[in-house]
Order: C-alpha cells, then structure tokens, then sequence
C-alpha cells in the first residue's frame, strides 16, 4: 500500500514538472553554469514556449549571391539548404545538385571574390577544386549553367607565388601581390600573409553590410576549405572577424596579371602598413581602381590585447594628437585607376586641405567613363587638436563621382551618410547618371540619386532592410532581399521608381505568420529639442499606443554601429524574440549612432560626453513613454550586448529608479581595463585622455566601480572565451548579489563574444524571458 502511494505521488510529480517551468539548481551566489560537455540544463519554460523560442530562431535566409543574368532572367540564389538559380519572372528555382560541390567550393562563399556571368546562361566564379592533387592546380574557374545547372571546371593559369588581392569579372584579369626576386617561397608566404590590426570591438551576428550565408548543405565543405593552403594565396581574405583591419606587412608590389599571359604587368608599390580600402572593375573588366590606406604601428610584436601605447600612431590619431600633415592614414591614401588593356595608371590622392577626407573606390558606370567614390571625412571632437582619420570613427561621408581625368563632377553630401565606415554605405552607379546606394538609419532604404538632376529619394517603402541588392540590365528594376523586425527574410523585386512590388520567395512566410507581430514608428523629443526616431515591435494584437504594458528597451553594440531594423530572434538582438514572447520592445538610435548627423554621431565622445549621453537620452526616452501612459517604472527592462551590455549596465546606474529589470551580455564594465589590456585605440578614441590623467571620469564611465548604485534585477550572460574578461563582469554581479539586489549570472562555457551555439541561445532566451517576467510587473 505505502508503494502504491509512492508511485501515485511520483506520477502526481511528474505531471506538475511538466506543467510549471523546471528551475535550473542555483548554485553559491546565484551563478549558472552552462557547460556544452555536461547534461543541458532543465528548462526553465514549458515545452511549448521553448518549442516557439526554436522556431522564432530558426529563419532562413534567401538570398541573392549573383548579379542578375544579362537578359534579367534569374539570379543565383541562397535557397534553404541548397543554391538555386531563380526565375525573376515567377519565383520558380533550380536547385544545384550539392554533389558538385564536394569537388568545387565557389570561393564567394567564404567571402572572396564574386560571382559574374560568362554570357547569358553561364555563371562564373573562382573555386576550389578539392579533388586536385597538385597544390598547383587546387584553383580553378567554375562555371554553372543556369538551365541545366551542371557545373565544370577548368585551371587558372598564373604563377602560383603571387598573393591574389582581387578578380576581374570576366575571371582573368587579376590584381595580385608579387614575390620579390630574392626570396623563396616559404620566406615569401610569410610575407603574404596580411597582419591583423584589432581596432573596436567587434560586432555580434549579421550586423554587417551584407550577410555571408552559407546553405546549410554546403556548411561543412566550406568549414574544411577554410583551412585549404591555397588560401594562404588570398591576401587580406579574413574568415568571420570584422574588427579586423588587414596590413601588408611590408613594402610591396602590385601588378595585374591575365590568365595565360606570363607576365605580370606591374602598377605600383605601396609602403608597409598599408589597407585595402576599395576595388571596383568595370562590367566588362577593361577598367580597375582599387584604394589603399595607411596605418603605422604594425610590426612591434605586442600580445592580441595590449591596450593603448601612448608613443603609438594609431593611439595619437584616436585622442586627436596626430597633425594630418603627418598622419599615414591620410598621407598614404591612394587610389589607383587602371586600363587594364594597356595599365595605363593614374592616381587620386585626398585634395588639399587642412583636413580633407580619405578616398574608397567604390563603382564604375556602365560607360566605364566615370567613377563612384567615397569620400570619408574625419571626425572632429571638442576637446581634441586635430582629425581623427581612422576610418572606423569617421564622422561622415559623401558619394562623388569623378571623369577619367580624375575631375570631380558630382558630389553627395546628406545627413544619409553621417557615421563611420561600420554605417555600412554601399552604392553602385546604374547608369552615367544615376547611383542606387544603402546607407545608415533605422531603415536602410535604397536610395535613387540622380547626379545630374540632384533627385535623391527612396526606393520602395518598406520599413526594414535590403540586402544584396543586384540592379536588373534593362528593365530598370532590382532584385533584393528584405527583412524587418517584425517580417523574415524573403527576396523581391521592385523598379527604380518604386513601382512594381514582387515578392519572388516564400520561405519565410508561415514563420512570419507564426510570429504575428507589429512594429510601429515612434518619435521622441528630447528636453534639448532633439528628435529622437524608433520602432516599437508588439504582438501583433497589442494595441498601439500602448496602454500600461511591459517595454524593454535595447540597444545596439560597438559604440558607433548602426541599429538596422531586420529581423533577428537571438538573445543579443531580440527583435522577434521578445514580443514573440509577448513584450514590447523598444528600439531607438541615440546620440553616437549613425543616421542623424555628423554633430549627434560625434556628440558621445566630445569632451566628457561618454558613458551619459547616449545613456540620459534613453532615459529621456524612457519617462517620456511613462508620461505617454505607454508604460511604468515597474514594467520597464533594459538589455543589450556588448557596448549595449555595458548601456543597460550604466543606464540602471545613472538612474536606480527608472529601470526594473536590466539584461546586460558580454558587457564591457570597465574603461581602466579596457584602455590597458584591450584594444589599442577603443578607450583612447572614447576617453581622450589616459586613466591617470583623468581617474574619476574613468570611475564614472565603468559599471563596475558603481555597481552599489544598482537597484532593478539584474540577468548577466558572459561567455568565459569572452574577450572582455568574464571576472569583471562576475565581481560586478557578486558585489549586486551580496546587497540583496536580485541579481543571476548565467557563465556559458566555450562560449564567446555572444552566443553561438544553438542551444545555448534557447537556454539563454528561456533566462531572458523568464527573468522579465519575474522582474516586470
């Protein structure tokens, strides 16, 4: 009878267990540990909501890899698992037997060189030919063939010691680095090899200007290729690392060779320290430009993070202490035109000036007479002497374009293009006269600009954010993916006028539905009168205005990185996620983003501005939503990652009252570290001035020496492969703990600057979810 009554209560057991929400064991000081080699952790959910959490992570990305084919036909395209080529006219695919590709790994998909058509059926691209036995022979132009999508391949004959910078169109023309006479080839791949200059903090998932996605067939081949010795021949190719700027590590030699033609016809030589800056080949490969700038400070062996030298180039030029006069970034910028029938070479250099902007090549018109250009100005912060030139803390750019005879003929100056060259502006000349480009905003619209009659203006209306966009070559469209926050990615159509709306893919769709949620634009004026512009993102049967309900707020990384509206269902930007789940969330670029102008981009680290501006604007924000009724002090969270993580952390320290609940990830808590074991010119850039000059407002700026000011409940995610050391992070969450502070920290092992396994964003999503719904009330 007692065993009866034992197997009835662990039967009564079981049921509740899979009614409420499991709790993860606590372990001393509330700190969860998510080990990918032990048991995964009890879900903190019930199946159902984490089941919904899997399928709101689990878009696609359709996705256009090629230019359009000569006759507007079809497009290659990223398509579920597989690559396909897609009929414009209908949608309609035909999938690529993946088989070719055990042999063939287009080079595109590990982010070198780019695909272009031979004639109108055939697309071509550079390859790996995996099954070659010579290292010799291992690379090769591919061809696929749209109707029968067959696909054959055949060698490149160049010299197997030059380092490849770029490929022409038509596959053989190529910009290549020489070996000097004198050394060997072991000596010679050593010197190829481009030396890695960390700068900022880099960026968590697609926040790029265009997604690298690779179908999920094609994943593995392309895992292994990226190990292939031939890739050593790619100079500056960088597998994933985008605060990675790559330098010649010494003086070298650029030449354009022709595939069969022995000789290497050479064109200039650029100095030590120099980046690539932009190349652009005209359609049909008879012109070349390509730009160069320089940096210093690159051969003094130094560990990955070293922090800030105060006798370093790059250090003066980020505090403003680097006369342009004497700046490489400016002094070796260069950009080479070439002929490339005869190599025929001109330069343009920066005009002069006292603080004149550094040139990128950009894009050549069909007339293959003129030249798309951008120009990046320097940024000029009170409280420095002179420009900053490093172009990842510009303050602004324009599009020019230029004749052959290097005469500047159109200029486009427009608050678009304020921000650093991380706004992600991109632009390709459609015409002798007409330029489509992207550029930086909460929406990253195309944008028409005729340079003859000064039309500028939007192409298409809807909100969100166009990747890969490829202009048709006759009927003036262009074909484009687009996703939202509150819409998946699916790929369209649409003409320069903005007429004709097509969707040609559906992938997305049912998730779409499934998701069901709305976004509404929403504005905000500061107490200085500024206007503040966002997107607010509910479940679809929210009302709106909001009545009284549960806001995060959230904020993107960097500082200075765009804050795109598209779609993303991961922890660090929880778009989709969070009102998936059934909050609102917030999103709104403030001072120091890109998309308002110059003055409000370099406004966060004028004088002493870091670590309160951007943070009292969305506290502004914040109690204005209060004011509205949309919200309450005890319903309002924060989140963020990165640079985002360290927002919410200053945010709930300037002000204990305004925030409920905080969800900071990877976040960076202290400035001290961060100028003297970090990057080399990040706090420098931020700070101006060294730690032992201005202590205090180091103490200010850093969470971690404030952390008895945290009143809301705070969610800490940290991977222990963090860059940004994880201790910090866990002395910051004992010290809120010890105070009685509702405070959790989740460690995720081998994990990272953000989380990128997959079961560890579900975990970590539940953590979010479950700690806004305690902590929001």
């Amino acid at each position: 009878m007692r065993t009866q009554r034992w197997v009835f209560a662990a039967v009564i057991l079981l049921l509740i267990a899979s009614v409420v929400p499991a709790q993860a064991r606590p372990l001393p000081n509330n700190v969860i540990v998510v080990n990918p080699y032990d048991d995964p952790p009890p879900n903190l959910l019930t199946a159902e909501e984490v089941e919904r959490i899997s399928l709101l992570q689990d878009a696609t990305w359709p996705l256009p890899l090629s230019p359009v084919s000569p006759t507007d036909a079809s497009v290659l395209l990223v398509h579920g698992d597989d690559l396909a080529f897609l009929d414009l006219a209908d949608g309609a695919t035909r999938t690529i037997n993946p088989a070719y590709f055990e042999r063939y790994l287009p080079l595109p998909l590990l982010g070198f060189s780019s695909f272009s058509w031979m004639n109108q059926d055939t697309l071509g691209a550079l390859a790996l030919d995996l099954a070659a036995e010579d290292f010799e022979d291992s690379l090769v132009r591919i061809y696929i063939h749209r109707q029968s999508t067959a696909i054959w391949g055949e060698p490149l004959r160049i010299h197997p010691d030059v380092g490849i910078v770029d490929v022409a169109p038509d596959l053989r023309h190529m910009l290549v680095l020489l070996p000097p006479e004198d050394m060997n080839g072991d000596a010679w791949a050593g010197r190829l090899r481009p030396v890695p200059l960390r700068v900022t903090l880099p960026t968590v998932g697609h926040a790029g200007s265009e997604p690298r996605v690779v179908p999920k067939r094609l994943r593995a081949a392309v895992a292994r290729a990226q190990h292939h010795p031939t890739m050593a021949r790619l100079w500056g190719w960088q597998e994933q690392e985008d605060e990675l700027v790559a330098v010649t590590p010494s003086q070298l030699d650029l030449a354009l060779v022709r595939d069969g033609d022995p000789q290497a016809h050479y064109i200039t030589t650029v100095p030590a320290a120099s980046s690539l800056f932009g190349v652009a080949w005209s359609g049909n490969s008879s012109r070349l430009a390509f730009s160069f700038f320089g940096v210093t400070d690159y051969d003094d062996p130094r560990p990955r993070f070293d922090g800030a030298r105060l006798s370093d180039e790059i250090y003066r030029d980020a505090t403003g202490n680097l006369p342009p006069s004497i700046n490489p970034v400016l002094q070796n910028n260069n950009t080479y035109l070439v002929d490339t029938t005869n190599v025929a070479t001109q330069v343009l250099r920066p005009e002069a000036g006292a603080a004149p902007p550094i040139l990128s090549a950009l894009s050549w018109a069909p007339d293959n007479e003129h030249l798309l250009v951008t120009a990046w100005y320097p940024a000029r912060l009170r409280g420095r002497t002179h420009p900053i030139y490093f172009p990842q803390f510009s303050e602004r750019a324009s599009l020019r374009v230029y004749n052959r005879d290097l005469r500047l003929v159109s200029q486009l100056n427009s608050n678009l293009l304020s921000g650093p060259v991380f706004a992600n502006i991109v632009g390709q000349m459609v015409s002798p006269d007409e330029v489509l480009f992207r550029a930086s905003g909460l929406n990253r619209h195309v944008y028409y600009w005729n340079r003859v009659s000064g039309e500028l203006r939007t192409v298409g209306s809807q909100p969100g954010s166009y990747y890969n966009v490829f202009p048709t070559n006759h009927s003036r469209q262009i074909v484009y993916t687009h996703n939202s926050f509150s819409t998946p990615s699916d790929v369209y159509r649409i003409g320069w006028d903005g007429r004709g709306l097509t969707r040609l893919t559906w992938e997305n769709e049912e998730l779409r539905q499934f998701a069901n949620l709305r976004e509404d634009a929403v504005s905000f004026r500061l107490p200085n009168g500024a206007v503040r512009q966002g997107t607010l993102i509910q479940p679809a049967d929210a009302p709106f205005p909001p009545r009284n309900t549960r806001i995060i707020v959230w904020q993107e990384g960097g500082p200075g990185i765009s804050m795109h509206n598209h779609w993303e269902a991961i922890v660090e930007r929880p778009f989709a996620l969070l009102p998936g789940m059934g909050f609102a969330l917030l999103v709104t670029p403030v001072a120091g983003r890109p998309g308002y102008t110059p003055a409000t981009f370099n406004s966060l680290v004028d004088g002493t501005n870091f670590g309160a501006i951007d943070i009292d604007e969305q506290a502004a924000i914040a109690r204005e939503m209060i004011r509205r009724g949309w919200t309450s002090p005890e319903k309002l969270g924060i989140t963020g990652c990165s640079y985002g993580g360290y927002f919410a952390l200053q945010s709930v320290i300037r002000h204990p009252d305004l925030y409920a609940a905080a969800n900071p990830q990877c976040a960076l808590v202290d400035v001290i570290t961060e100028w003297s074991r970090g990057y080399t010119s990040l706090a420098p850039y931020i700070m101006g001035l060294p730690p032992f000059a201005i202590p205090e407002e180091y103490r200010r700026d850093s969470p971690v020496y404030n952390a008895n000011r945290i009143r809301a409940a705070l969610l800490t995610f940290h991977g222990t492969e963090d860059f940004l050391p994880i201790v910090l992070n866990e002395n910051l969450h004992l010290q809120v703990n010890h105070r009685g502070v509702p405070a959790r920290m989740v460690r995720f092992l081998d994990e990272g600057h953000g989380l990128y396994s997959r079961d560890n964003q579900n975990y970590a999503a539940q953590e979010m979810v479950r700690w806004f719904r305690l902590h929001l009330r």
